[in-house]
């Protein structure tokens, strides 16, 4: 019996890959046979589906932070603040002699694209990762909330977790008035110039691509930073995260249509610069004032994103009235803080029993999830759905083998395990396709755990790492990615009640009995 099965097995795994690309030979969308030129079946299994609002999602362990604000029509507004801790980039410095601060920048470089040169060799950008056309109101605020590295509740031997949900938390901690308030904040493609100084003391044009660029308070940072010069606070990092706790860099609504903008905090461009001058000794000029700079990085320290706003009560209330027991007509997909579903497959025993005995070949296993666009209207779909192990918080072996993985291009990485939206001839979407072959092969055929399955839209298909979530039952993390995009959707459920678009499990296979 064991021997049968790993030639089953073998045999899967040998024609997988010949199946995926011949499918488009005898399918058409929503899965169904045209031709079945090799003897191949289907057969169609119910599965139970229902949507979990996800209240809380740890948002430290990535590199890229949302800032602005989200007006979905589905899921409602939300807003993304970010708070970040700061670092010195060259302990205990040297400012010099009577140092004058002349301007203080914070910059947070976009992802930009470099485009056809205007006017005059003049370099112009197209910005990437902004979501939205509207405006919102940007604040930017010192706090005393400390950011810790590792967790006290853990002895002090786990990274610390910081959650979604957070921001009250900060907000009670903040220092004084703002350093900065912009009521109609709207992100711009424009380069700016800078000037630094070459090797024979000459200032340099440096067009640079675009940034947020704010321009703080010079008398806070005098006080803050260029007067402490000499101190134990400027000593070292560690002093510093404890005088200089957190940085808020707050987004709200304006009642505009908002716009949302990823932010690579990683960069190390990502930072807030003091210009100053100050005076030396010159063997020739005798006492001249020269320009100096320094710059506090947004690297090195802790940021995590926390998101204000809630999903209308209508939406709230379908997710909370969804039987985990019987299924549900619609699922909810929401990315950042937002919902997922959870697939559980074989809850019939009987049927799942019958199954195990067959003697299959199983070429390919689909789930094909069909968009709702009755409840979801004008919006901007999510190109890309995820599927993994809900139980063991990992990715599924079909995620893991996939031949088309490739780190270059997360677009068109991974195709084979989870296809791109499919969409109609409106443009509008129609089905996520999402094979799980080789998975129901070790279920079926290895005695492999039959485990729930998280269903998220995911940003980066590549990216495979998780993030904790809490307050949401019988679910410990989700796949990080999903913090990447601010996108939406609706799907049909497993009790739908159009039975073609209705949430099934296909197993194609052929019968070697």
């Amino acid at each position: 019996m064991k021997l049968n099965k790993l030639i089953q097995i073998t045999a899967t795994l040998a024609v997988v890959f010949a199946f995926i690309g011949c499918d488009e030979e005898f399918t058409e969308i929503g899965g169904e046979i045209i031709s079945n030129p090799t003897d191949v079946d289907l057969r169609e299994i119910k599965v139970n589906a229902y949507s979990k609002k996800i209240n809380s999602i740890q948002t430290n362990n990535l590199t890229n932070f949302f800032l602005g604000v989200n007006e979905h029509p589905v899921y409602g507004e939300s807003a993304a603040s970010i708070v970040s801790q700061l670092s010195l980039s060259a302990a205990n410095p040297t400012f010099g002699d009577k140092v004058e601060l002349d301007s203080v920048v914070l910059k947070l470089p976009y992802f930009s694209s470099q485009i056809e040169s205007g006017s005059e060799g003049q370099i112009q950008y197209k910005l990437d990762s902004i979501f939205g056309e509207g405006s919102f109101k940007l604040s930017v605020y010192e706090t005393s909330y400390l950011l810790n590295d590792l967790d006290p509740s853990t002895g002090f031997e786990q990274q610390q977790k910081y959650y979604s949900d957070q921001q009250d938390d900060v907000e009670k901690n903040i220092v004084g008035e703002p350093l900065f308030v912009d009521e109609e904040f709207t992100p711009s493609s424009d380069s700016y110039v800078s000037y630094e100084l070459n090797e024979v003391g000459d200032n340099d044009t440096i067009t640079n691509a675009p940034a947020l660029r704010l321009k703080l308070p010079v008398a806070f940072f005098k006080n803050k930073i260029i007067d402490k010069q000499g101190s134990d606070v400027l000593l070292n990092n560690n002093n510093f995260k404890n005088y200089f706790r957190s940085l808020l860099i707050k987004a709200e609504t304006n009642n505009t249509a908002g716009n949302l903008i990823l932010f690579n905090l990683a960069n190390n461009d990502a930072e807030i610069s003091l210009y100053y001058t100050h005076e030396i000794e010159d063997e020739d000029d005798g006492l001249v004032r020269k320009r100096g700079s320094f710059d506090l990085k947004f690297t090195g320290g802790n940021r995590f994103n926390v998101y204000k706003g809630e999903f209308p009560d209508n939406i709230l209330q379908e997710i909370e009235a969804q039987d985990e027991n019987s299924g549900s007509s619609n699922l909810y997909l929401k990315s950042q803080e937002g919902s997922m579903a959870v697939i559980e497959l074989f809850e019939d025993e009987a049927e799942f029993e019958e199954l195990k005995q067959n003697n299959w070949l199983i070429n390919e296993a689909n789930l094909t999830f069909y968009i709702n666009q009755d409840a979801l209207g004008e919006v901007v779909e999510p190109e890309r759905l995820m599927l993994y192990d809900l139980d063991n918080n990992s990715v599924l072996i079909d995620y893991a083998i996939d031949p088309t993985a490739t780190e270059s291009s997360p677009a068109n990485s991974r195709l084979t395990y989870s296809g791109k939206i499919e969409r109609g001839e409106d443009g509008n979407g129609q089905f996520y396709k999402i094979r799980i072959t080789e998975h129901i092969n070790r279920v079926l055929n290895s005695d492999a755990d039959n485990v729930k399955l998280g269903l998220v839209i995911t940003g980066n298909i590549n990216n495979a790492s998780f993030s904790a979530v809490r307050r949401i039952d019988g679910v410990e993390r989700v796949p990080a990615a999903s913090l990447l995009t601010p996108r939406g959707t609706v799907l049909y459920g497993d009790a739908a009640s159009d039975e073609d678009k209705r949430l099934k499990l296909r197993i194609y296979y052929t019968d070697l009995n």
